[in-house]
């Protein structure tokens, strides 16, 4: 009778042990069904010592493909695999799922893009609790347990557009600024690019600053942001954009309405952009250095798990490119 009783108890365990690991392993390929499977896994020529999982704003982004770039050398240097995932477009909700699967992974450790600071945060202080540490990367949940931050000074950023501004225009000028409603951060790291700008020409009384905002997520708004500011007679002369997508989209506009007689001043980093400062058709850009974004953000890693600390910030240096010294940076670009 005793033996009857401990095989079914041992059924029971055994069925509830199936139960469990099935509801895991369902929860898990449901979300990557959603999400889309692992775009890649970047592995080094030996066995790796960590696991890590990388989650992206934009894959098809060319910025992240610079990161991707720096996580390939880091990830030989230090000897550990990253997962590189994101979606192909931008998509805040995708990235969330991308997270949760990291979570449930129990992977070594999490570099993450913040696409909500809220929502971000609560999954990051998930990950710590469950002794997974987290690095934010581009954007900041500065309030969570996140380890580390790599990622651009917005006030230094600012400072080189403002001094772009000066070589572009000299010392008088009309110039809007285009802020994007929908950047990530967006009062805190809005309100420190703009300070930026405007401390580079505060000593210049005829350099005047005002800024725009539009909805980046709506390119019929960007385009009635750009027309309704060329016809307005203003006198402006300059225009400084603040992400890599939109000086693209203000560039094509600006072509297409047949209005090039301005001094555009970009930001980030593509292949396009390159090809128009090289043309003469914008005038510059300031870019953080993408490649060093993503080697710190895997050295940051390593040390986490080696020695139990690292710096809670890495600044990114960045990069101010024009026609001058356009020769540099175009080659390496259009690979």
């Amino acid at each position: 009778m005793k033996k009857k009783y401990y095989i079914f108890l041992l059924s029971i365990i055994i069925l509830t042990i199936v139960f469990v690991t099935s509801y895991i392993y369902y929860g898990i390929n449901t979300a990557l069904s959603d999400a889309g499977q692992i775009e890649e896994i970047i592995v080094p020529g030996n066995e790796p010592e960590y696991h890590f999982s990388m989650i992206c704003e934009n894959l098809e982004d060319s910025l992240w493909l610079s990161v991707k770039n720096g996580v390939e050398k880091a990830s030989e240097e230090f000897n550990v695999a990253v997962e590189f995932n994101g979606p192909n477009v931008v998509n805040g909700s995708d990235e969330q799922k991308y997270m949760n699967i990291a979570i449930a992974s129990r992977l070594d450790g999490i570099i993450t893009h913040v696409w909500d600071e809220k929502e971000a945060g609560e999954l990051i202080d998930c990950a710590v609790e469950k002794c997974m540490p987290v690095v934010t990367i581009g954007t900041d949940a500065e309030n969570s347990k996140r380890a580390a931050f790599v990622g651009v000074n917005a006030y230094d950023s600012g400072v080189q557009l403002g001094r772009m501004l000066l070589a572009a225009a000299g010392d008088q000028s009309n110039a809007a600024v285009l802020i994007s409603k929908g950047q990530i951060d967006e009062t805190v790291q809005k309100n420190l690019m703009i300070l930026g700008i405007k401390d580079s020409v505060k000593d210049y009384p005829n350099i005047k600053i005002t800024t725009i905002e539009y909805d980046s997520t709506d390119i019929l708004n960007i385009e009635d942001t750009i027309r309704d500011l060329i016809q307005n007679p203003n006198g402006l002369d300059s225009i400084i954009c603040t992400t890599s997508k939109d000086t693209t989209l203000v560039v094509q506009r600006l072509i297409d309405l047949n209005k090039m007689d301005y001094n555009i001043i970009g930001s980030g980093y593509s292949p396009q952009l390159l090809r128009y400062i090289d043309k003469r058709v914008v005038f510059g850009t300031v870019s953080a250095d993408y490649e060093q974004m993503g080697y710190d953000a895997i050295k940051a890693m390593v040390q986490i798990k080696k020695i139990g600390r690292t710096s809670a910030y890495f600044k990114v240096n960045t990069m101010v490119i024009t026609g001058e010294n356009i020769s540099e940076y175009i080659k390496s670009g259009e690979e």
